[in-house]
């Protein structure tokens, strides 16, 4: 089929896109709070559903508020619906940006705010994807429905409500990860190891306090302890923070006087997503490890032991191997393992860990697997959430047209993937994850300086519409695609 003027329909609506791509990142969707009816994660992500309803309403669609945990934009009937999943919560802003993170300003070619990729960016490339086919006047024979959730990076209870008050399309995909087509999302462990240390009393070094990470799918970029000096002098501490340094890579450590004996030790890494830690510097595993190397903590059977196990059995490393529960297998990779936040008040001592795990892998063995590691040190493990693995079939419906479209509009090879990151894929039957990021290109999802390259995402807008054409408009079910590579 002759899709020109759909393409052209894209084109023209570069501009517009773009304006509107500022307007959603101005609004810090950050979940908070509940502030209200209808606003369960908070007012600023209640301001960003109801911009969002009405930009889908001024394009003539039907919009649905769903008690504020999500809404839906939906365009035609039929006997099955094809859904696009995105959300409009975003991470915090963090430190370390060179451009404002809510401006979305343009610069060679990139558009820099938070969200612009992960995920408001996406969700108004399927939401202007969704316009071109409908002014294209390009004739459907699925119902097509864009839900718009509120709550993915703290959990996804936001669909599990949808889900209990509407019935979920019966295929599609989530536009907030990569192309061509990821068929296969690992399975996820929040994995929390802690103790109750007694106290500081009669360490050599006490430690008062640990604070590093706010989300567990987040490499922390920034760790803190507070110590006691006991006599040492703070430009002592320096030169020992500055020889511990010099015996690891990637180490930056400082300490600045707080006044009444007392230190603040600085650990400073690298952001990046939980789901690729290889791309971060873990601030957290690198604060354990100095304290380690310094002798922090209460000993005989209080903090030092517990710090020291968590540096030891966990630290910087990011595969499992230490803690006793790495796995790979050919298929989903290997599993990733995120310390994503560290926390001590004197007392008791945690650290939540962000695990993703192949199809291979086996969650109760992973947790006593851990158990048994981090025990001499008194400490207990639990499971803090979890969601299983996700696969489908290279061979269904909707991947083989995701690939035959993906190949179709770029010219690329079209194969199938898997990944570390949870998307909301796996809250929908028959969903897969579909672009916008291409092969090769950066992953600046949860880091200072996310960006969208702005010739790609309209490229992805002609992607998402030749999917709905084709899909929704009954012309792939016996097309034969690429194979994976």
């Amino acid at each position: 089929m002759d899709y020109t003027k759909l393409d052209a329909l894209v084109d023209s609506y570069r501009d517009e896109l773009i304006e509107n791509i500022r307007k959603w990142i101005a609004i810090p969707s950050v979940q908070g709070e509940p502030a209200g009816e209808n606003a369960p994660f908070g007012a600023e992500v209640r301001r960003m559903l109801d911009v969002a309803l009405e930009d889908g309403r001024r394009f003539g669609f039907e919009v649905r508020d769903i008690d504020g945990y999500a809404g839906d934009i939906s365009y035609g009937s039929g006997p099955q619906t094809m859904g696009m999943l995105a959300h409009l919560d975003v991470v915090p802003l963090g430190d370390g940006w060179t451009h404002d993170p809510l401006g979305g300003e343009i610069e060679n070619g990139k558009m820099y705010g938070r969200g612009t990729t992960d995920d408001k960016g996406p969700a108004l490339c399927a939401l202007y994807a969704m316009r071109a086919v409908k002014e294209a006047g390009i004739p459907l024979v699925d119902g097509v429905r864009l839900i718009l959730g509120c709550d993915e990076e703290t959990g996804m209870s936001d669909m599990r409500h949808y889900a209990s008050k509407l019935k979920m399309p019966d295929y599609g995909f989530s536009p907030d990860a990569e192309f061509p087509v990821i068929n296969i999302e690992k399975g996820g462990v929040n994995m929390r190891l802690a103790r109750v240390t007694g106290g500081e009393e009669g360490a050599e070094m006490p430690v008062y306090s640990l604070y590093a990470g706010e989300r567990p799918n987040v490499v922390p970029a920034e760790a803190k302890a507070v110590v006691g000096l006991n006599g040492l002098g703070l430009d002592a501490l320096n030169e020992k923070l500055a020889a511990i340094e010099a015996g690891h890579a990637k180490f930056r450590l400082t300490a600045t006087a707080e006044g009444e004996g007392r230190a603040t030790i600085t650990a400073t890494g690298k952001g990046a997503h939980a789901a690729m830690p290889e791309g971060g510097v873990n601030a957290a595993g690198m604060l354990l490890i100095a304290l380690k190397e310094l002798g922090a903590g209460r000993p005989n059977g209080g903090s030092r032991e517990a710090i020291a196990m968590l540096a030891d059995a966990v630290g910087m490393e990011y595969t499992g191997e230490s803690l006793g529960i790495a796995c790979q297998d050919e298929l989903s990779g290997a599993l990733t393992c995120n310390l994503g936040i560290l926390r001590y008040d004197g007392n008791e001592l945690s650290a939540l860990l962000d695990i993703r795990y192949p199809l291979c892998g086996n969650e109760e063995l992973m947790l006593g697997q851990a158990a048994k590691r981090v025990a001499p040190a008194g400490m207990n493990v639990c499971c803090a959430a979890s969601h299983t693995p996700l696969h489908v079939p290279a061979e269904s419906k909707i991947v083989r047209g995701l690939l035959k479209v993906y190949h179709d509009v770029t010219g690329l090879p079209a194969y199938t993937i898997a990944i570390g990151g949870g998307t909301y894929s796996r809250m929908m039957p028959n969903t897969v994850a579909f672009g916008v990021c291409f092969p090769g290109d950066m992953d600046v999802c949860h880091i200072a300086d996310e960006y969208i390259d702005v010739e790609k995402m309209m490229l992805g807008v002609k992607i998402f519409a030749h999917a709905i054409a084709e899909i929704a408009g009954g012309k792939i079910e016996d097309q034969a695609i690429g194979k994976r590579q």
